[in-house]
């Protein structure tokens, strides 16, 4: 029975979704956008998600740069609260590598000391 749970226990640990920092900003409300630079991005992702903290953000645009030159514009409207995150965003075709994210906010819903938002992506297919 104890190994049972165990060998169960290391799949769940070895399939489990795996998200990394792939560069982060720190907002604030004297501007509506922003831009986070992916500078040594860990190769190419199959899903991106923004992460909030310190301050609740509202997306209005944003905007997916890619190192081949395409871009993605993704549908991300509302308010994301403190410690919250954006819907996961899965990207079709092959693996692309994220060269940078452009983001335009309500500045209305970043308090006084600014948010931080982090744009997170994993590998794999799951």
């Amino acid at each position: 029975m104890l190994t049972t749970l165990v060998l169960t226990a290391s799949l769940v640990l070895q399939f489990a979704v795996s998200w990394y920092e792939l560069g982060s900003r720190v907002v604030t409300a004297d501007i509506d956008h922003d831009t986070i630079v992916v500078d040594a991005a860990p190769g190419a992702v199959r899903a991106v998600k923004l992460t909030v903290q310190r301050s609740a953000v509202r997306f209005q645009r944003v905007i997916l740069h890619f190192e081949n030159g395409e871009q993605l514009e993704l549908r991300l409207h509302g308010l994301v609260p403190d410690g919250g995150e954006t819907r996961t965003v899965h990207l079709k075709g092959n693996e692309r590598a994220i060269r940078s994210v452009d983001f335009w906010y309500d500045p209305k819903t970043i308090g006084h000391r600014g948010a931080i938002v982090e744009l997170v992506g994993r590998q794999g297919t799951s």
